[in-house]
């Protein structure tokens, strides 16, 4: 049984006791009516309103503490795991005293398993897979296991040892999953973890371990993350998009024909005095979570219109933007308002959308590309191949250029992503869409990609990215 259930039946048998209270009070009420023999009938005659109301009061506390029970319960119902409200209410009590390790661990594939499983299956995947985690801890000798459901996928547990230990015991429980999974269905899990004194409260401490999880692996997590606790990153953040402390840099993409430079992709930082350099994978979750993702595109957008005019260039500038903002009106709107204003040629305009992740409202996104292509914008989709959602993208977006995700510029030389990159390359000469690939760092794989009619070449190989100063240097 889990700790989280025995902790439930101690709730619920506190709260029963609250229950019988006024009815023990009842029964040594009837215990001195007997004792003394009182007549019953006639007591009951005299106070029949005090009767009335003591009944329904006592009707109301039972109805009230049953109430309780559900209200009060420290579990969640399908895991019997500890529910994420009691998690923090645990965690803020023990970050007072004690010192531990937070552990998160994400199901990769949830939303896939409950797809193909459906819903009851998976149901009981997640409760025996809590079980299994709580079984495998207690035989490496923890006892009493504080594990919780945080949302989806999503666990969280608790635990006193040091970093190389959760390692160690992490890897041979995911690799256990691989060997022996559970109900016959393939699990991919990640786990990470963080420091009791990270943050100042339960609420940043599970944000910042989940913020972790969205890096492949422990090592870059430990890199993308800044040593700042999350109340003060998400100041920092909008303090610094507010005061548009922003870092541009240049990378040139080529004309694979010309060799020419025809666009520039704009790349951007926040500019932090005392921690430096904030890269977008670092500061982005933050960005979406406090509702600053349509401000920052805006603001961004209007910094680039200011630098364009700088450049004077006959060149075009590829701005990478949220979809959701895609998706809003009023975004459309602000731009077309930033680009009048600044005069600007919109046809020298490109922006850019993730391909990785399809989360919208396609008709929508696609009605607001169709109105910014009107004006003379041009759209392109990046990061194209690394999903299922890029062919999605192909059947119900309309847009001008396509990047190739990084993933098939490392693997070029594998014969089948070879071919595969050629017939992608013949269907969009077919739509008359423009093919870009990125991160090409040297001749071979320049050659390859010019020998298989790809338009245009990004990375290294061409130049490394530049500042606004070279960039007007640039000839």
């Amino acid at each position: 049984m889990l700790f989280s259930e025995i902790k439930e039946r101690e709730n619920r048998f506190f709260l029963s006791l609250k229950i019988t209270i006024p009815f023990l009070f009842f029964l040594l009420f009837l215990a001195i009516i007997i004792i003394n023999d009182i007549n019953v009938k006639l007591l009951i005659c005299n106070n029949i309103i005090a009767f009335l109301i003591i009944f329904f009061l006592y009707v109301y506390y039972t109805l009230y503490q049953i109430n309780m029970v559900f209200k009060t319960t420290v579990i969640e119902p399908i895991t019997k795991a500890f529910s994420r409200k009691y998690m923090l209410k645990i965690i803020n009590k023990k970050m007072k005293n004690e010192k531990f390790l937070l552990v998160g661990i994400k199901i990769d594939n949830i939303i896939d398993i409950n797809e193909r499983y459906g819903i009851k299956k998976t149901d009981n995947f997640l409760k025996n897979f809590i079980n299994k985690l709580d079984n495998f801890l207690k035989a490496n000798g923890y006892k009493n296991n504080i594990i919780g459901y945080i949302i989806g996928g999503n666990f969280s547990f608790l635990i006193k040892c040091d970093d190389k230990k959760i390692n160690h015991l992490m890897n041979i429980f995911i690799i256990q999953q691989k060997n022996h999974p559970i109900d016959n269905i393939l699990v991919k899990t990640k786990y990470s973890y963080i420091q009791s004194n990270s943050e100042n409260n339960a609420k940043d401490l599970l944000t910042s371990l989940f913020e972790h999880l969205k890096f492949d692996d422990i090592e870059k997590r430990k890199k993308k993350r800044l040593n700042i606790k999350v109340n003060e990153f998400e100041k920092l953040v909008i303090n610094l998009i507010e005061n548009r402390k922003f870092d541009f840099r240049f990378q040139k993409i080529n004309n694979i024909k010309t060799n020419k430079c025809e666009i520039i992709e704009v790349l951007v930082k926040l500019d932090s005095q005392k921690y430096g350099k904030i890269t977008k994978k670092q500061f982005i979750s933050v960005v979406n979570r406090i509702g600053y993702e349509i401000l920052f595109d805006e603001i961004l957008i209007e910094e680039i219109c200011k630098i364009f005019l700088e450049i004077k260039k006959d060149i075009k500038l590829s701005i990478k933007i949220s979809s959701n903002s895609l998706e809003n009106n009023n975004f459309i709107n602000n731009i077309k308002s930033l680009c009048k204003k600044y005069q600007l040629d919109n046809s020298k305009i490109i922006f850019e959308i993730s391909g990785s992740n399809c989360q919208n409202d396609i008709k929508r996104l696609n009605e607001n590309i169709q109105i910014l292509r009107k004006l003379g914008f041009l759209i392109s989709i990046d990061n194209f191949g690394a999903n299922d959602t890029s062919c999605n993208y192909i059947k119900n977006l309309d847009y001008d250029i396509v990047k190739f995700d990084i993933d098939w510029t490392k693997k070029y030389q594998n014969e089948k992503i070879k071919n595969i990159i050629k017939g992608f390359i013949l269907i969009f000469e077919k739509l008359n869409i423009k093919t870009v690939v990125k991160f090409v760092e040297d001749k071979k794989s320049f050659n390859f990609f010019k020998n298989i009619g790809i338009d245009f070449i990004e990375g290294y190989v061409i130049d490394k990215p530049k500042t606004l100063e070279q960039i007007k240097e640039m000839r």
